[in-house]
């Protein structure tokens, strides 16, 4: 299948768009993150909270923000453009190749599962913590796509000597 030309241009536009938008938001997060912070110091230095303490928190909050910007930079696979900022358990273990000992550790958010109430809740892990771990785990993103694409050949050989065995 081909693409004509005003559809490989439109979809150019949307992924220039939807960065763009991601970043706005990303900038957004962080001024409200600082604002809260600063609160937060104001009111710990009003607690008597020491000036090298909070010198320490100022210089731990910066090396978050450079960690973040840091990850602004990575590159996105075509399925990550527009994507939400949280993924499910089964996607993070499939389309990130990661054991559950992997995603045990990354921050997770429970909501409840919206296809039956009654179920367990459904877990939501931060996809740019996930992609993280996934191409540190395999080398970066040539190692993580590759692993991806050598899992489903392993699963296409599979189905294949499965369906062999039905035909015989």
């Amino acid at each position: 299948m081909t693409l004509t030309e005003e559809q490989k241009e439109r979809i150019r536009k949307n992924r220039e768009r939807a960065l763009r938008l991601k970043k706005e938001r990303m900038e957004r997060l962080a001024k409200e993150k600082e604002e809260a912070d600063e609160k937060k110091r104001a009111l710990n230095s009003l607690k008597g909270e020491t000036l090298e303490a909070t010198a320490n928190k100022k210089q731990k909050l910066e090396v978050a923000n450079k960690k973040q910007e840091e990850e602004e930079d990575v590159e996105l696979e075509e399925f990550e453009v527009g994507a939400s900022e949280w993924v499910t358990k089964s996607e993070a273990m499939k389309t990130y190749c990661l054991p559950l000992g992997t995603l045990a550790v990354c921050q997770v958010e429970e909501k409840p599962n919206p296809h039956h109430a009654s179920w367990k809740p459904m877990k939501l892990y931060l996809r740019s913590q996930v992609r993280q771990k996934a191409r540190t785990r395999w080398g970066g993103l040539e190692g993580l796509v590759e692993e991806r694409n050598k899992r489903r050949q392993k699963q296409l050989d599979r189905d294949m000597a499965k369906a062999k065995s039905i035909f015989e």
